[in-house]
């Protein structure tokens, strides 16, 4: 990592901390030269507020007036890519962080930027159970999936019961404590029971804990996330390429140690 100079910082920070000036460059690399009113249409703020800022932006080289109107400099145009790029990056954070603040960095050793797009499902106050109904639902129709659960659930469970009906194939991994449930507590046992024998389910033991949910349903990856009481929070779904990759490294590599569910009991 290069060192960053006192100037840099100062800029960017001068930048970003405003919305008005993030508009500002954004709206002159979008259209070129453009005069002040039109800016002031563009960004919405009183004429003083425009000017003050048009001020700043211009003592620091990132844009000049030519003509009445106000154009990027060179300097402005590089500043803009990058102040851009990483809001981007910070907006993605930020709409995917009820699952990444609860995985450590490490776990998930593949490029984040494939998860810039993926789609995030919150728990909330009005239905706390979101999470775990997107996971049923995408279970309904799925051809094949590979999971693995650090907990188990009734409503997916069931759907997944109902998938195998219709030919879908399941590979699961759990832990020992979801192992316990599946053989003894109602009502999840006794949903396990009425699909423990079909040939397309197979169920091995790992011997640790693992810290998320992970899914693979037909082409799609889910990471969910739980709380300290085990309830899930929240989960992503993600169909990026490096994503898929990573997933089905990460379970083949489990998957290899662990111990077929049948031949423990």
């Amino acid at each position: 990592m290069g060192d960053r100079t006192g100037a840099a910082i100062e800029t960017l920070e001068y930048v970003a901390r405003s919305p008005t000036r993030v508009r500002i460059l954004e709206t002159l690399a979008a259209e070129g030269a453009v005069s002040k009113d039109a800016l002031r249409a563009e960004v919405d703020v009183v004429r003083t507020t425009l000017q003050r800022n048009l001020d700043g932006l211009g003592e620091r080289g990132l844009l000049r007036e030519r003509g009445r109107r106000y154009e990027l400099t060179s300097a402005g145009a590089l500043a803009t890519g990058a102040v851009t790029e990483t809001l981007d990056r910070v907006d993605a954070m930020v709409r995917l962080r009820p699952v990444l603040e609860r995985i450590p960095a490490i776990e998930l050793d593949f490029d984040l930027e494939g998860l810039v797009d993926a789609t995030v499902v919150e728990s909330t106050t009005a239905n706390p159970y979101a999470p775990t109904e997107y996971r049923a639902a995408s279970l309904s129709d799925a051809e094949y999936v590979r999971a693995m659960l650090p907990a188990t659930a009734a409503k997916p469970l069931e759907t997944s019961r109902e998938a195998l009906e219709s030919g879908a194939v399941f590979e699961l991994l759990v832990t020992e404590s979801v192992a316990e449930t599946l053989r003894t507590e109602p009502p999840v046992a006794d949903t396990f029971a009425a699909m423990a024998d079909a040939e397309s389910l197979s169920v091995a033991v790992v011997a640790n804990e693992v810290p998320f949910y992970l899914g693979i349903v037909d082409d799609a990856v889910q990471i969910g996330v739980h709380d300290e009481n085990g309830l899930p929070t929240a989960l992503l779904e993600s169909t990026e390429t490096r994503v898929r990759e990573w997933a089905i490294d990460r379970f083949d590599a489990l998957e290899r140690h662990a111990t077929a569910m049948d031949s423990l009991e």
